[in-house]
């Protein structure tokens, strides 16, 4: 996903998803949310925090945990709407720190938190009287756990219908990164593919129900560094790289095949993989481009996709 698409989870499932998050980071004692006085929704815990907001470093006391879900995926805790739902909060956790149900206030969204207005947002809870700490999960930090810890994702049920299927990029990204520092800071121009060219795709483009948009993309973005990668792959330096390569290809090329159904284009295919590679953490600085470009080099090669 973004390999986890929070945004299409409902309210309920966020809240889930949130709460078994806590109980990793502050410890079995996480209660489920449960509505307040108000109508409003939250999950409590009550001790000494097991990870947050370090194992060395603990804090202890009483956390009243709070998750505000958007069903939009282009929200940002920038955006007015947000402003307006902490403010409304504010009052609501002053008299929790006053009536002594509260010390530590943890507040998840889906939302991205990124710039001055987000650490603005985090200074309003800040200048809540007697607040202990407060803190803001915005979706990069929450997808960021969630790719260390993928098994609350799974055993909440959440990749049963989202997740077609699982892949191990492992050799692949090895490859990747070997060909990156091969090409690393080369005055080699790369050579147009001319050994793909005469190759008529057209059919194979049908059968496989790659767009034509997309294939254009392919041609005008990857298509030119192809020859590159072939000559790589092809030179008996890289012997061992070369059979990570086609062991890469044949797992991908044995899941497509078994839940090719579950997309309706190619397209969605690639991108797919290409979500699923990067969201492995495992890719360098200046290699994403490369996961794309070698994903279409299999394509082209015939190496994934029905071509007959």
């Amino acid at each position: 996903m973004n390999a986890y698409r929070l945004y299409e989870l409902h309210d309920e499932h966020f809240e889930q998803l949130v709460i078994q998050i806590c109980i990793q980071v502050l410890g079995t004692g996480t209660f489920s949310f449960a509505p307040g006085k108000d109508g409003g929704r939250d999950g409590r815990f009550t001790g000494t925090a097991q990870a947050y907001p370090s194992v060395k470093s603990p804090l202890k006391g009483k956390f009243v945990i709070q998750a505000k879900h958007t069903r939009n995926a282009a929200a940002s805790c920038s955006d007015n709407d947000f402003t307006q739902i902490l403010k409304k909060e504010l009052p609501r956790i002053a008299a929790l720190v006053k009536s002594g149900e509260l010390e530590h206030y943890l507040l998840f969204t889906n939302r991205r938190l990124t710039g001055i207005k987000d650490a603005q947002a985090r200074q309003r809870l800040q200048k809540v009287p007697d607040l202990k700490t407060s803190d803001i999960f915005g979706r990069e930090t929450i997808t960021s756990y969630l790719v260390g810890n993928h098994k609350i994702w799974r055993d909440l049920g959440f990749d049963r219908d989202e997740t077609p299927f699982r892949i191990n990029p492992t050799d692949l990204v090895a490859v990747i990164q070997n060909f990156h520092s091969t090409i690393k800071g080369s005055q080699d121009i790369f050579k147009s593919a001319t050994n793909f060219t005469h190759v008529k795709k057209q059919k194979k483009n049908k059968i496989n129900k790659l767009s034509e948009e997309y294939f254009e993309y392919v041609q005008r973005e990857s298509l030119p560094h192809f020859d590159r990668i072939k000559r790589f792959l092809e030179d008996s330096r890289n012997e061992p790289l070369r059979g990570m390569y086609h062991d890469a290809a044949d797992d991908l090329k044995g899941k497509i095949i078994t839940f090719r159904e579950r997309f309706s284009s190619f397209d969605e295919i690639l991108t797919y993989l290409y979500d699923e590679i990067v969201a492995g953490g495992t890719v360098g600085t200046g290699q994403k481009r490369l996961v794309k470009i070698f994903l279409h080099y299999m394509y082209f090669d015939c190496d994934i996709g029905r071509h007959a």
